[in-house]
């Protein structure tokens, strides 16, 4: 067998032109094996400034290329030798084992002017391929011993759950020999399945129909602590804080050292503003469990809506983050702690995180807004607000915030239109009236100033009646 010829000829090269001339023969000896060719290799560099050595560069490249050539013909050589055909092995495999028992032999080179003259052959004794399989065929026997315990294991298992099917039908033997009757073992079935059932309502909003589920349950079993937690929640979810209580108080005394009990009792507490017994849950939740991360979240957002202590909420948010940090919630709650320390880069940077996290979260872009405005910064407090307006996702009062906005940039009309649009929605803030009543007096309309005054103050604001006596004596 022999390989495809690269054939040269003897033409002239130009003066910035050097060329590779090389005759290359090989061949392999074995029993079993008849391999041998030649071939004949050009190349023409015209760039010599890439070899430091010109005749060094010149003859390590006609041997590499010698030695390429060289390895597929004996790879394609090795997938016909009997010694190999059987054991199955790829390509690359071939080409490891050719190229451990290649030996290079230059029989000639020399370099006259630009072209540089290599003859040289290769060769290889296949029976020592031998070697080498040796340890695939260690590997192969192996690999045969692992699937041979994989079955084994695979029976060992099957063995295994019929013992498991045994064992539980002698449990339900025993049980029946206590007096367990069928309908005792249907309840128990039955009890686990309505509370997969409130919980799959539950996933999809349906909340009365997850109450409802979670109250079946409890009939099965009325000391299920998973259906008194799970129906809590749902009660908690639907706005009827009471009863959720009584779900939580029921599950604590069943099992007190349940952490994510106190958890939910303490965001319970805290829904009702008994912020000392909310504290309390909380801190309970992490002494049983200090990996509890709802407690922390819950307890940092409870300091926040206190306004106490923003110092120990921003570090109970903080711990949260580092428990749970691709949940938005944390980074949020931790921005708005942040930005009331007055701390607004470091509050800017966890907004940015909030909305990376969550790009659709309104009430991110509301109190980044809110936290531009506290900075100083009106063109991006004013995107922010705008943004969440355009995105049909009110926050808290923003057309209040972006009036306020507005009138700092000396824009009154826009103040104007933000602070009704404020009022139609909190009918009953005095602050607004008063706001929109002193942006009427700077546009003009001195008695729509008076009539905003005026119900702000019936509203019970003190300023507004400073600015009606102002206004009466002028």
């Amino acid at each position: 067998m022999a390989p495809d010829m690269v054939d040269y000829d003897g033409a002239g090269v130009s003066a910035d032109q050097h060329r590779i001339l090389a005759d290359i023969a090989f061949y392999l000896s074995a029993a079993r094996s008849a391999f041998a060719g030649s071939f004949k290799y050009q190349k023409d560099f015209y760039d010599i400034g890439q070899y430091e050595n010109l005749e060094h560069g010149l003859r390590g490249a006609a041997l590499q290329k010698m030695h390429e050539l060289l390895l597929e013909e004996l790879v394609s050589s090795l997938l016909e030798e009997p010694i190999l055909a059987s054991l199955g092995y790829s390509q690359g495999e071939l080409k490891t084992i050719a190229e451990g028992i290649l030996t290079t032999e230059i029989l000639e080179e020399k370099k006259e002017e630009r072209n540089y003259y290599v003859k040289a052959r290769m060769v290889g004794d296949v029976e020592s391929v031998t070697e080498h399989t040796k340890v695939l065929d260690e590997v192969d026997e192996k690999i045969k011993a692992l699937k041979a315990a994989e079955n084994r294991a695979a029976e060992a298992n099957e063995h295994i759950e019929m013992l498991n099917k045994e064992i539980r039908a002698l449990r339900g033997m025993i049980l029946l020999g206590k007096g367990e009757t069928d309908a005792e073992q249907e309840q128990r079935e039955t009890l686990s399945g309505l509370i997969m059932k409130g919980d799959s309502w539950y996933r999809r909003g349906d909340l009365d129909e997850a109450i409802a589920a979670y109250t079946k349950a409890l009939e099965a079993n009325l000391s299920s602590v998973p259906a008194l937690m799970k129906r809590g929640a749902a009660f908690l979810k639907n706005g009827n804080v009471d009863r959720a209580l009584e779900d939580f108080d029921r599950a604590l005394n069943l099992a007190p050292g349940n952490a994510l009990s106190h958890v939910n009792r303490g965001c319970a507490f805290a829904l009702k503003e008994e912020w000392d017994a909310a504290m309390k849950d909380l801190g309970r939740a992490i002494e049983l469990d200090p990996h509890t991360g709802e407690a922390y979240l819950n307890r940092g957002i409870a300091l926040l809506e206190q306004g106490i202590d923003y110092e120990a909420a921003e570090n109970d948010l903080a711990l949260y983050v580092g428990l749970n940090p691709g949940d938005h919630r944390g980074h949020l709650n931790r921005a708005i702690a942040l930005s009331c320390m007055q701390q607004y880069d470091a509050a800017l940077q966890e907004f940015e995180q909030t909305i990376q996290l969550k790009p659709s979260e309104m009430s991110a872009y509301y109190n980044r807004g809110n936290t531009y405005l506290k900075a100083g910064d009106l063109a991006n407090a004013l995107d922010d607000y705008t943004r969440v307006i355009h995105l049909d996702g009110v926050e808290g009062d923003v057309y209040y915030n972006r009036g306020i906005v507005y009138v700092m940039l000396g824009d009154m009309e826009k103040a104007l239109d933000d602070f009704t649009r404020s009022i139609e929605s909190y009918p009953l803030d005095a602050e607004t009236y008063l706001r929109r009543g002193w942006v009427q007096a700077r546009l003009g309309n001195v008695s729509l100033a008076i009539r905003d005054w005026k119900h702000a103050e019936s509203l019970g604001n003190e300023r507004a009646r400073e600015y009606l006596e102002r206004i009466a004596d002028i």
